[in-house]
């Protein structure tokens, strides 16, 4: 069943400026990241690599694009899901809000990026209800794809085969109750007849909606496709980067350790990953044979594509948000 949405005039912010609530959290975990990264540059004597002959850096202009090629595909897809729920608003202001949920990465499981469903309600009205699940859905898409290009590795390494299939369940599981309305339609009615608990019921039928209407089959393959291509960039970054430094990983093994590393990043809830992704992708470099030099400056690279670049892009996409959404608020006062 189609959501219909219509597009409505900006409804003005009443709350404060994203900016200024979230400038302290993205502050303090910048500052955890500078401190991650320096004791990977310890630990990995950077210093005597680079002594040694350093990066080729001939390498360094691929490795700068294929990050904003895995963002291009990531706005595809959720521009593809707002238009399967029939949200439309102008393309610019549109491509200025994800960019701008680009800020939250380093929040826990990116459960900041609802964020853009702030700014769609503030600057459009959009209800939250039907924009929060296009968020979950982007997630969601990408864990299957993750989880589909960690397989490969795993399947050839033999490694992380347990995380990958209670991954898989996890994902398959809530895939089958958001297709299955019949399994969750029982438990939102025995909500309705809880005292006070019972207002939440509307809410959550009209989320279950959007999600049946977003993983249905051919909106499902289409965006873990997607996913599938852009993460398959954040790979490459890892081995052209392992390239640059003047050895090698094989592209599955890179693909693998991108993508597993991802997997445990999520699973662990630290903002952004830290600690657990950066331990995971040194670890299994380690596992690989490459020296404490190269897989330190390898995970600097590759978090600096995964993470790093996309916050500094959402940090200019909210002050862009923020002076398309209030300014004119300002201007039609």
């Amino acid at each position: 069943m189609k959501v219909e949405i219509k597009d409505t005039a900006p409804a003005g912010a009443s709350l404060k400026k994203p900016w200024r609530q979230y400038k302290g959290w993205l502050l303090l975990f910048l500052a955890v990241g500078v401190a991650v990264t320096a004791g990977i540059a310890l630990l990995g004597d950077l210093e005597e690599l680079f002594q040694a002959g350093g990066m080729d850096y001939r390498y360094l202009p691929l490795l700068l694009l294929l990050a904003p090629l895995n963002y291009c595909l990531r706005y595809v897809k959720w521009h593809y899901f707002l238009g399967q729920l029939g949200v439309s608003i102008p393309e610019r202001e549109n491509l200025i809000i994800f960019v701008a949920g680009l800020s939250m990465t380093l929040t826990p499981g990116k459960a900041g990026e609802l964020l853009k469903c702030y700014l769609l309600k503030e600057g459009w009205d959009i209800p939250v209800t039907t924009t929060a699940p296009v968020v979950v859905a982007e997630r969601l898409t990408d864990g299957i794809s993750m989880i589909l290009l960690a397989s490969l590795g795993a399947v050839y390494y033999r490694y992380g085969g347990a995380v990958l299939a209670t991954s898989a369940g996890a994902v398959g599981l809530f895939v089958l109750l958001m297709q299955k309305p019949e399994l969750t339609r029982g438990l939102l009615q025995r909500l309705e007849r809880i005292p006070l608990a019972g207002r939440l019921a509307p809410p959550l039928a009209r989320i279950q909606a959007c999600f049946h209407q977003l993983l249905r089959p051919r909106s499902l393959l289409l965006a873990v496709l997607l996913g599938l291509v852009s993460w398959g960039f954040e790979g490459l970054v890892l081995y052209l980067g392992v390239l640059a430094l003047g050895a090698h990983l094989p592209l599955l093994q890179s693909l693998f350790v991108v993508s597993f590393s991802a997997i445990v990043g999520a699973l662990s809830f630290l903002p952004g990953g830290l600690v657990a992704v950066e331990g995971t992708i040194l670890g299994l470099l380690y596992l690989a044979g490459l020296s404490p030099a190269v897989a330190g400056a390898a995970t600097i690279i590759t978090r600096f594509s995964t993470l790093w670049l996309g916050v500094a892009l959402g940090v200019v996409g909210l002050f862009l948000a923020e002076r398309a959404i209030y300014g004119r608020e300002g201007k039609q006062k």
